[in-house]
């Protein structure tokens, strides 16, 4: 008795991957949608001050193979309103930059002035993040929708 074997069809991938993939971009999408916009608004809308580092800084070490330290710098400026503000600037520096007493040019969000940025840091631009969100979005998404609709008919024959 002669059988033919037909080879075994794989099953298509389950929808929800695509789904959850399609997800995952719009977060992604949004991260640096939000990550520009807050850049954005604080460029034009922040606070421009003169400050002075106190000459002290927040040490953070990153974990994993390439241990990097970054040092933030610990900065006073006074606000509009007149309030003194210490605070630990959002731009790290190199740790020979910070000088005790140094005069440094501030931008600080008017609704929460312990978010203070270093004005020269801030005219840079954005940087990376932005990019490299928006372009993960872009490619998660785009290999989703492939997985979701590839194969696919667009209209359902007649």
């Amino acid at each position: 008795m002669v059988t033919s074997r037909q080879p075994v069809a794989r099953p298509p991938p389950k929808r929800r991957i695509f789904i959850l993939g399609l997800l995952i971009a719009v977060a992604l999408g949004y991260g640096a949608w939000s990550t520009y916009r807050d850049h954005a608004r604080l460029v034009s809308s922040g606070v421009s001050v003169e400050g002075r580092m106190t000459g002290r800084f927040r040490e953070m070490q990153s974990t994993g193979r390439g241990r990097v330290t970054s040092y933030y710098p610990i900065v006073s400026f006074r606000t509009a309103e007149g309030r003194v503000v210490v605070t630990a600037a959002v731009d790290p520096l190199d740790r020979e930059a910070m000088v005790a007493g140094q005069a440094v040019r501030l931008r600080y969000d008017p609704a929460d002035p312990f978010i203070v940025h270093l004005a020269d840091a801030l005219a840079n631009g954005p940087g990376l993040t932005p990019w490299i969100l928006g372009g993960s979005s872009a490619v998660v998404a785009l290999l989703s929708a492939w997985g979701l609709f590839a194969g696919r008919p667009l209209r359902r024959p007649i």
